[in-house]
């Protein structure tokens, strides 16, 4: 989460939260889903915000949980790949995957 600078996880989150409509003029199945992925999207940002707002002694309690929720933002970025102003330089794990291994990520470190 270190090496993630304070304007990536900004433009993250804004292009994040820009794509997800509104629930107010919304009806039915579209409202619910509209609400789901607003939810799960704060929730996610809360996190991360948290974490990133948190006293240097309390980093190691909620480091996991916010590299956990910025993943799961990067891959909601995903979704929308393709817009011309995804953030492709903000939308980066802070996992790596051992591909014998892919169940068992490791942090990125800064050295």
């Amino acid at each position: 989460m270190e090496r993630l600078t304070d304007d990536q996880v900004t433009r993250l989150v804004s292009f994040v939260s820009a794509r997800i409509p509104e629930t107010g003029p919304l009806k039915g199945e579209a409202r619910r889903t509209a609400a789901a992925l607003r939810l799960a999207a704060y929730q996610q940002i809360g996190a991360v915000i948290y974490h990133r707002n948190s006293p240097a002694d309390q980093a190691g309690k909620t480091e996991l949980h916010a590299t956990a929720s910025w993943n799961l933002l990067v891959g909601m970025a995903r979704i929308w790949q393709d817009h011309p102003d995804f953030p492709a330089d903000a939308a980066i794990e802070t996992f790596d995957f051992d591909s014998e291994s892919p169940l068992s990520a490791t942090m990125h470190r800064d050295s």
